[in-house]
């Protein structure tokens, strides 16, 4: 059944409606703003703000006529609602006949006063105030984002800043924004020197060595990091003197002058090892050393990439000084005996040392120099010695022998290379030790009394000891060379070693070869050290195969053999007492060569995939007589 309803019902239903919506709104706080705007006819200070947030903010307090407000200082806040101090009840006094558009109604005055003074929400300077707040959200952003370095930077342009060696560095960094405090840390630093105060943001070292340096300071502020990126320039300090090495001639004896004049010696594998009054030289020998200016740190103080010039000086009018553009260098050549002050001066400063050239009546029994050293020899493995004296020594019963620079290759002075253990007993002066390397060792003896010294040159040469081994190399003419590189095989005692043109090295048992192909063999005879041992000792050649030939090719300093028989072939090299046997696999030369050449396995077993060719050419000939007879066949009983 259809009922239906006046039209005043349905009106009177609307409005209830209506007035329970902004009853229940008003009960949950909504439109709280719209109703503190109609009590706000005097302005703020009759309301107080309540903040509300989930993040923490800086408060002040503030008095006015309607009591104490909390209010933020640094933080926005997520949201602020206002509600009234006069009569907190009156919005629950509105009439619910009223029309639900009337603002005013829940400002009503309930305490007696003059009922005229509701005419005054329908004055809207109210929302004015209401406009205020509006201004924090133009403010910092509560998690700091605005945090910003007052210099600017980036990676690729950073911050340039200078510094001093030795002299105290500072600088401040500042941020603006945020969201209250700042703190600051320092990432990537040059060193532990260099520190940035967490509060102050205050950047201080004091560096020591010259160099450019790049690292970030970061600022943290709230949830917000940002990097100032920073290029500090160290300079050098003021100079204090020259530095130099002084090395001879030969540079088999070596010193390192420092600012203050002091001279260290350095000696056979142990670099600096005492402090001398004096650098010895003989008469008419030479000195090389070469100054760099520097400050109280180390660092030269003439900049540049190039070794700047210094210039030497002697006190003894005789000695004559050069300057070496090639290898920068000043050469001193001393003439006469005795005591004299060298100095060297660059960039501003100088430095002094003594040399002294001894007496010519003290000195070794044995003459030499740096062009004509004593000859002492040695064969690897096998100790020597050698025995060295002195005449007319200052103090005879105090005579003193060392040993000083050893060189190595022309690149290393001061320290012994390997292959060498040598030793000089002090008081006899007896040299001994044991070798390993064959090859040529120059050094110096010095023997030093009443403090005086003599120098001796001494060359050692080692000889290679006896044959312990033989090296053999093994190719195949016919074999593919690509990039001037082709397969073989080494053989080094009881190992054959693999060696292809692509891959890994590996060991087999056996070289494999074709019937009928040629090896070519090259050997080296080599001692328990590793050293060449070449006598005038010829090597000789069996094989336990009689047909095989072998022949010696002068062109190509190579032996050749060829292998007549297929089977297992082992050819024995000797050269004086030792020998060496070369196994190889020999295949039939029918066979398909596929993989004789390289073996498939370490083991050693051959790669031979191959298969006689006699078997498919007789299959062939059987498929064409029986394709023929069937042709033969077909034509019969078509004539039929």
């Amino acid at each position: 059944m259809k009922q239906s309803c006046t039209s005043t019902f349905r009106r009177s239903a609307a409005v209830g409606a209506a007035l329970a919506v902004v009853t229940a709104s008003s009960a949950f706080g909504i439109g709280a703003t719209a109703a503190t705007a109609a009590t706000g006819a005097e302005g703020a200070p009759s309301t107080t703000t309540v903040t509300t947030g989930t993040t923490g903010t800086t408060g002040t307090t503030e008095t006015g006529p309607g009591g104490t407000s909390a209010g933020p200082t640094t933080t926005p806040v997520d949201h602020a609602v206002a509600v009234p101090t006069v009569a907190p009840a009156a919005p629950a006094e509105a009439t619910p006949g009223a029309a639900p558009t009337a603002p005013a109604a829940p400002a009503a005055p309930t305490d007696g006063t003059d009922a005229a003074q509701p005419a005054a929400p329908a004055v809207t300077p109210a929302p004015a105030p209401e406009a205020a707040p509006a201004a924090p959200a133009a403010a910092a952003p509560e998690d700091g984002s605005d945090l910003a370095f007052t210099e600017p930077s980036t990676e690729d342009e950073p911050l340039a800043l200078t510094a001093t060696a030795g002299t105290p560095f500072s600088h401040t960094f500042r941020t603006t924004g945020g969201n209250g405090t700042v703190g600051y840390a320092i990432r990537k630093a040059p060193s532990a020197d260099w520190t940035v105060n967490v509060e102050t943001g205050v950047l201080s070292a004091t560096p020591t060595v010259v160099g450019t340096y790049e690292f970030q300071v970061v600022a943290l502020s709230g949830s917000t990091q940002i990097t100032e990126y920073v290029e500090v320039t160290v300079s050098p300090g003021a100079p204090v003197g020259v530095t130099y090495a002084v090395s001879t001639a030969d540079h088999s004896g070596m010193w390192q002058v420092e600012t203050d004049g002091t001279i260290w010696e350095h000696a056979i594998g142990q670099g600096r090892v005492r402090i001398v009054d004096s650098i010895p030289v003989a008469d008419g020998a030479t000195l090389q050393l070469a100054g760099l200016a520097v400050d109280t740190w180390g660092n030269r103080t003439t900049l540049g990439d190039d070794y700047p010039r210094s210039t030497a000086t002697s006190s003894a009018a005789s000695d004559r000084v050069v300057w070496d553009d090639r290898w920068s260098v000043n050469t001193v050549t001393f003439s006469g005996p005795g005591a004299r002050t060298v100095t060297v001066a660059e960039g501003g400063v100088a430095t002094s040392f003594t040399a002294v050239v001894p007496s010519a009546s003290f000195g070794f029994t044995e003459q030499s120099s740096a062009k004509a050293p004593i000859a002492l020899a040695a064969t690897a493995g096998e100790r020597f010695s050698h025995t060295f004296s002195v005449t007319d020594a200052p103090v005879p019963e105090a005579v003193r022998y060392e040993l000083r620079g050893v060189r190595d290759g022309g690149s290393d002075h001061t320290s012994a290379p390997d292959g060498l253990d040598v030793t000089i007993d002090p008081e006899s002066g007896v040299l001994s030790g044991t070798a390993t390397a064959a090859r040529s060792f120059p050094f110096q003896v010095v023997a030093v009394s009443g403090g005086q010294e003599s120098v001796a040159h001494v060359e050692l040469t080692v000889a290679p000891g006896a044959v312990a081994r033989i090296a053999s190399s093994v190719t195949f003419e016919d074999d593919l060379v690509v990039g001037g590189r082709q397969d073989r095989w080494t053989v080094d005692g009881d190992v054959i070693t693999y060696h292809p043109i692509e891959g890994e090295p590996r060991r087999v048992e056996a070289i494999p070869a074709r019937q009928g192909e040629s090896a070519m063999m090259r050997h080296e005879p080599f001692d328990a050290y590793g050293n060449l041992a070449w006598t005038d000792t010829e090597f000789r050649f069996a094989s336990d195969v009689a047909s095989d030939r072998i022949d010696y090719d002068a062109e190509s300093v190579s032996t050749w053999v060829t292998f007549v028989h297929a089977s297992p072939h082992t050819v024995t090299v000797t050269y004086g007492d030792v020998t060496s046997d070369i196994r190889f696999e020999v295949a039939p030369a029918a066979a398909s060569t596929a993989g004789l050449t390289t073996p498939t396995a370490p083991s050693g077993s051959l790669a031979y995939t191959g298969t006689d060719q006699s078997g498919p050419l007789t299959w062939a000939l059987g498929l064409l007589t029986a394709g023929a007879g069937l042709l033969v066949h077909r034509l019969r009983r078509r004539r039929a």
